[in-house]
């Protein structure tokens, strides 16, 4: 049952916000163009972001707990990235000829990345993927592809949580972390089998990981059948100065990239082995990379600053706030005698009150819905901004005083929650 006191002071804090939801859906579908922000009765309109924090329509702050879906390292604005984009944007935008910056942020990945020789840009993580697969294609001369079941890997029909039947089907799936049931795949499938998309973590999947073995396990009968073993780095790229393909004891062949690494621009990134990259020769092309924004100076300028900002000090310096971040949020919701289950992989962590186990965990399915809906409705009133399934993340500009605010104003959103029993008998 919804929180109708919630819902009306909610509606009363942000009369701004529905008025422009309003007249967005006058000329959009939802308002938006992207329907991860949705949630009820209507997702806040922010106007302005700085630092840790975001402004909305009715000029009321929230501390930003969602880093644009984590692609935001280093919080909003972050002054290096703004000089860098601005410097580059006085000089022009695009154009079609080579730029300097992208050379740069090329070089500055293959540097810190140990499966990268040579590197590719785009657009955004679901063009990487695309670009990643024609290149697989173009290799192997097959067609199909094998993910997870609950993967993510951009919004294409047969790629977004695992997958989704159309005409001639292009994909199969097997369980995140079944090592057995990839395998069989393979087996069975191997000859069709372009390449094999996986992620060293579930972003979408509520921060999953895979049991010992596993990666290495699949990368080793993809390399034996010729298939060419994709690591999906999109998320996971801030995890280490090396990504988290540093900590694997294989090379993938090819290495998605996104978010982190365009500062806060639209941006993608494929890396890998150089004879892969070679498919795209346009001397000998197997295969097409091109697009009118790619490798634009300006995101690349902005991604640059973005990379070498997250050094290895950066890094260990937002896990130990979500280190913090995680104790006061379980600290408060045991004051209030909640069950709350915790997952983080490094500077992202996860909130589920029930006990997920090692399992995969997808909002459709939580349990916990209705209250976690309710939460992170009630966190929003407290001016926190997660993202709306309570998930969240930590950046180089907060500070353990700041978390220290998150956990007393989380502590006050589980208390506006009241008597709603977080899963129903």
């Amino acid at each position: 049952m919804r929180n109708a006191s919630l819902q009306q002071d909610f509606r009363e804090a942000s009369s701004a916000s529905a008025e422009w939801e309003a007249r967005g859906r006058v000329v959009m579908p939802i308002a938006s163009s992207r329907a991860i922000a949705f949630h009820d009765p209507y997702p806040l309109t922010v106007t302005r972001a700085e630092g840790s924090f975001l402004w909305d329509a009715d000029g009321q702050r929230y501390i930003d707990l969602a880093s644009n879906m984590y692609s935001l390292v280093h919080g909003n604005a972050f002054p290096p990235v703004v000089q860098a984009a601005a410097a580059q944007l006085a000089q022009g935008s695009a154009w079609p000829a080579n730029n300097t910056a992208q050379i740069e942020l090329a070089e500055e990945l293959v540097a810190r990345l140990p499966a990268v020789e040579k590197v590719l840009f785009c657009n955004s993580g679901t063009e990487a993927f695309s670009l990643a697969l024609n290149i697989a294609r173009g290799q192997t001369g097959r067609h199909r592809f094998l993910m997870a079941q609950g993967g993510y890997h951009g919004t294409m029909w047969d790629t977004n949580l695992g997958g989704r039947a159309a005409p001639g089907p292009v994909h199969f799936s097997a369980p995140y972390g079944d090592t057995a049931a990839f395998l069989s795949v393979i087996e069975q499938h191997g000859d069709e089998i372009a390449a094999v998309f996986l992620e060293p973590v579930l972003g979408s999947g509520g921060f999953a990981l895979p049991p010992a073995g596993f990666l290495r396990a699949v990368y080793e009968a993809a390399r034996a059948t010729g298939i060419v073993f994709v690591l999906d780095e999109v998320i996971s790229f801030r995890l280490a100065f090396n990504g988290a393909q540093g900590a694997l004891d294989f090379a993938p062949d090819l290495v998605m990239l996104g978010k982190v690494i365009g500062g806060g621009f639209p941006v993608g990134g494929v890396g890998g082995r150089a004879e892969l990259l070679a498919v795209v020769d346009p001397a000998a092309p197997r295969a097409l990379a091109s697009g009118t924004f790619s490798g634009n100076p300006v995101t690349m300028a902005a991604g640059l600053a973005s990379v070498r900002a997250l050094t290895p000090a950066a890094i260990a310096h937002i896990d130990r706030l979500a280190q913090l971040l995680e104790a006061g949020l379980q600290a408060e919701a045991a004051a209030k005698s909640l069950p709350l289950h915790t997952r983080r992989v490094g500077s992202m962590l996860g909130l589920f009150f029930y006990d997920p186990g090692q399992a995969p965990v997808f909002a459709a399915s939580r349990p916990d819905a209705a209250f976690t809906q309710e939460l992170h409705l009630a966190m929003l009133l407290e001016g926190l901004f997660p993202l709306p399934r309570c998930a969240m993340t930590t950046t180089t500009v907060m500070t353990a005083p700041l978390i220290a605010e998150v956990v007393q104003r989380f502590g006050r959103a589980l208390a506006r929650v009241g008597s709603l029993v977080p899963v129903p008998a």
